[in-house]
């Protein structure tokens, strides 16, 4: 998988999301994440619990994970994809600062080193072996969340930057067959997401179906069997169908754009 840098622009909500914070280390209120994770997982996992009402603890983990792979691996891969940049996901240079909702705030000690020469396969690995996978097996053990659910919380998180990407640009699928690599070519990934591209507006998108609910049904005020659009839960049709709005509410996005 080659190194490339992207010329892509993202809706204003979302280019947000994407931005790390960075030269933290002397700032107050922001701790190692090792300190952070190894110490006061279950009580993070409890607040999340709290304020989102979670039916339990596995519900409350699951979240938990979905929400810090997406704080963690976004700003990582937009680094490598759209700045050539290589920005360390490691435990030793991130920091965390907690808040009342459980979902703490992601940093890093040493921001983006320009001319990466890693391509975007070795991203992936430092994201989920020096990162990720110590926090699934920390979450399993502290709530009995299965693995397979966090697994694919952090497929999803990640294979999301690639959707991301691939509906900003002409071509609304163009990182398909890169997102299918980074799942297959790593064990705690494969089988966890399908990776499909959907005809729409005369295009082809690219879509993330869950083949592992997130368990977010179980919060509240979620409505009674209220489930995520691309949830296995659903049935293929409906999934089709929430991704046709969503893809409706992007196109009108970039028509509003100065």
């Amino acid at each position: 998988m080659a190194r490339c840098r992207l010329d892509i622009r993202l809706p204003p909500t979302l280019e947000a999301r994407f931005e790390a914070t960075t030269e933290v280390a002397a700032d107050a209120g922001w701790r190692a994440a090792r300190a952070v994770l190894d110490d006061d997982l279950e009580r993070l996992v409890e607040d999340v619990r709290a304020v989102r009402r979670c039916a339990s603890s596995a519900v409350a983990g699951s979240l938990f994970v979905l929400d810090y792979s997406r704080r963690l691996g976004w700003p990582v891969l937009d680094a490598h994809l759209r700045r050539g940049a290589w920005l360390d996901p490691g435990r030793h240079n991130v920091r965390l600062s907690p808040n009342a909702t459980g979902l703490p705030q992601v940093g890093f000690v040493i921001g983006p080193e320009r001319g990466s020469r890693r391509d975007v396969g070795e991203v992936v690995d430092a994201l989920v072996a020096d990162h990720l996978a110590h926090l699934v097996e920390a979450v399993h053990r502290a709530t009995g969340v299965g693995r397979r659910t966090l697994w694919g919380n952090v497929a999803v998180a990640l294979t999301q930057v690639f959707m991301a990407f691939s509906w900003a640009s002409d071509d609304r699928d163009r990182f398909l067959t890169t997102a299918r690599q980074v799942v297959a070519d790593r064990s705690p990934l494969r089988g966890t997401v399908m990776l499909e591209s959907v005809e729409h507006r005369d295009q082809e998108w690219m879509v993330v179906w869950r083949r592992s609910c997130c368990l977010a049904f179980r919060t509240e005020p979620a409505a009674p069997r209220s489930y995520c659009g691309t949830c296995c839960v659903l049935e293929h049709g409906e999934r089709v169908a929430s991704f046709r709005r969503a893809a409706d509410r992007y196109v009108e996005i970039e028509r509003s754009r100065p």
